[in-house]
């Protein structure tokens, strides 16, 4: 949830890695630029969205929905300005380990008509979230969510798009922590994948690197880099390119993503087996991207040519 590739170091090896590969390409579509002039905005240049939520009736604050967190959270300003008493320290999961934060108990998080009741935030400042708060799973729960990059716009459980000749299904299984997870697949084999609305970057665990590399899936050399956890921490990582990667019926060609040991991997279970989180680097270069757990599918929906 919520990591970002961090500092120098970072930006000359996305430099070094994309000279190599121009960047990540659909079939052989090209995808339109997001015009400048439109009045709403993504959260950051990832492409990660938020929705209007309120707390305890207030608001509203702008809040990510993470569809890779396991809770919720809200920035120490807000509970702050809300006069939330901080409760028990809690324990808070991120992509370089586990970190003990404040808490607090609300009333009610409300996004629309939506309503959870009685809940325990994670507090962390602003700064390092990017947004007001994050909506985890926990809020999310089974509600069909909707990732609308054409229309910079986020709908959580709201009717979907009917699918059409431009959508692409991919069969989804639910887990019971509310994880979806996904079927991809490199040149040579199945690799663990789940949408992480939160993430501004891709990322693989080490098994997958392994794998990549025994099959020659991995374009040019691979370049050091770091991530920066939404709890702060930093961890080192490689920054690589597949060859190739399939989603269902789409085949992503140069697919840059941080290859390193996950933390987020171990908390669900996936430490040996090829897996990786797919971000909002990649998800904004579809027009939309729905996650309907009563069909349980994950639709990709491409630009028109």
């Amino acid at each position: 949830m919520g990591e970002t590739l961090d500092g120098r170091r970072a930006l000359m090896g996305l430099i070094a890695a994309t000279a190599a590969a121009p960047g990540l390409a659909l079939s052989a579509q090209t995808l339109p630029a997001t015009s400048p002039a439109d009045p709403l905005k993504y959260l950051d240049t990832a492409g990660r969205l938020t929705v209007q939520a309120r707390v305890n009736g207030q608001g509203p604050f702008a809040f990510m929905v993470d569809t890779g967190a396991n809770s919720s959270v809200i920035a120490s300003e807000i509970a702050d300005q809300l006069g939330l008493t901080r409760g028990p320290r809690g324990e808070m999961h991120g992509i370089a380990g586990a970190q003990a934060v404040d808490t607090v108990r609300i009333e009610q998080l409300a996004v629309g008509r939506r309503i959870r009741k009685a809940m325990t935030l994670s507090v962390l400042p602003r700064s390092t979230l990017g947004a007001d708060g994050i909506l985890g799973l926990e809020w999310l729960g089974r509600s069909s969510l909707l990732l609308d990059y054409a229309r910079r716009r986020m709908t959580v459980g709201e009717g979907l798009p009917v699918p059409d000749d431009q959508t692409f299904a991919v069969k989804a299984r639910l887990q019971r922590s509310g994880l979806t997870l996904i079927d991809a697949f490199l040149p040579s084999r199945r690799v663990i994948a789940f949408v992480d609305s939160g993430s501004t970057t891709t990322v693989g665990n080490l098994a997958l690197l392994e794998e990549a590399l025994r099959h020659d899936s991995v374009l040019g050399p691979t370049v050091e880099t770091q991530l920066r956890s939404v709890t702060g921490q930093v961890l080192p990582g490689r920054l690589a390119v597949l060859s190739r990667l399939i989603l269902g019926k789409i085949i992503l060609r140069r697919v840059p993503l941080v290859i390193g040991p996950i933390h987020t991997f171990d908390f669900w279970g996936m430490h040996d087996e090829p897996a990786m989180l797919i971000g909002s680097d990649i998800l904004q270069k579809f027009q939309m991207v729905a996650m309907d757990f009563r069909a349980g599918e994950v639709r990709f929906r491409v630009f028109d040519h």
